[in-house]
C-alpha cells in the first residue's frame, strides 16, 4: 500500500502543473467516518460473514483540482481504528480526466486496497475515456468507461492464482447537484462503478461475471469549516459478497 500511495502522489504532482495550464478551482477536506452494515453478509458460497462486517470508524483525506487541460481526484483513508491493528485496513484511489478533444477525455483510475496486515490486498486500475461536459456550477455527471485489469494478492490470490490480470471492462460515473431546503444549501453526489465481462477466477471470487459498486450521498456545511453528511454505500457480486449489499455511513469533515 505505501509504495501505491507514493506512485499516487508522484503521479499527480506531475501532471498537475503542466508549462501553459490554467488553474480552475480546487478543493480539499479532511474526514473520519462511522460505517454501519445493514446488509449483505452473505459471503462466497453463502458462507454468513457477519463476524467480520463489523461497524467500524474511519480517517481519511481527499482532494480534488480543474486545471484547462483536465481534472484530478484522490483520496486516502486509514480504516477500522476502532479495532485492533491486525484487522485494520488501507484504501488509496486517484483518478484522472485529461483532455483529449473539448470534453472528451483520457480516463484513468488506481483503487488499492489492503487489510489485516496484508492478508488481503487488492489494486484495481482503469484505462479508457471519459466525458466532463455535462456540468456547470449547481449540477455535474462525468461518465467514463474502460478496460479493467486487477492484481489480486494475499488470501484472495491464493484462493484464485488467475483472477489477476485483465478483467473485463469498467462502466462509472461521478455526479452531483446542489439544491436548497428552507434556505439550507445542500449537496447530493453519487459515484457508481460497474464491472462487466470478469475474468473466470475473478467472477468466482466475486460471485458473478458482472458487479455493481457505488454511494450515494447527502451533504451539508455546518459552517464554512465543518461539514457532515450521510453516504447510502451499496454494492453486489462485490467486497466477496454473494448478491446485494449496503452499509450507511455517517461522515464529520473539515474544509481545507
Amino acid at each position: 500500500m505505501r509504495k501505491s500511495v507514493v506512485a499516487l502522489s508522484i503521479l499527480a504532482a506531475s501532471i498537475s502543473a503542466p508549462s501553459q495550464a490554467e488553474y480552475l478551482y480546487g478543493f480539499g477536506n479532511v474526514y473520519t467516518d462511522y460505517l454501519t452494515w445493514t446488509h449483505g453478509t452473505q459471503g462466497f458460497n453463502g458462507i454468513d460473514v457477519s463476524t467480520d462486517r463489523d461497524d467500524h470508524v474511519t480517517l481519511g483525506a481527499e482532494g480534488g483540482a480543474a486545471f484547462s487541460w483536465g481534472e484530478l481526484y484522490g483520496f486516502y483513508e486509514y480504516e477500522k481504528i476502532n479495532e485492533g491493528s491486525n484487522k485494520r485496513s488501507q484504501a488509496a484511489k486517484f483518478s484522472l480526466h485529461y483532455k483529449l478533444i473539448e470534453n472528451a477525455t483520457l480516463y484513468t483510475q488506481i483503487y488499492d486496497f489492503s487489510e489485516n496486515a496484508g492478508a488481503f490486498d487488492e489494486q484495481n486500475r482503469v484505462l479508457g475515456f471519459g466525458y466532463v461536459g455535462l456540468a456547470n456550477e449547481n449540477y455535474w455527471f462525468k461518465p467514463w468507461v474502460g478496460f479493467h485489469d486487477v492484481t489480486a494478492g494475499g488470501a484472495n490470490a491464493a484462493a484464485h492464482p488467475d483472477a489477476s490480470g485483465l478483467n473485463g471492462g469498467m462502466f462509472g460515473w461521478s455526479a452531483g447537484a446542489k439544491f436548497e431546503i428552507a434556505g439550507q444549501p445542500l449537496l447530493v453526489t453519487n459515484w457508481n462503478e460497474i464491472e462487466f465481462a470478469r475474468n473466470e477466477a475473478y467472477s468466482v471470487s466475486q460471485n458473478g461475471s458482472t458487479g455493481l459498486n457505488g454511494g450515494l450521498s447527502l451533504w451539508y456545511d455546518v459552517s464554512p469549516r465543518i461539514y457532515t453528511g450521510l453516504t447510502y454505500r451499496y454494492f453486489s457480486n462485490k467486497l466477496g459478497v454473494d448478491g446485494y449489499g449496503d452499509a450507511l455511513i455517517f461522515r464529520l469533515g473539515i474544509h481545507l
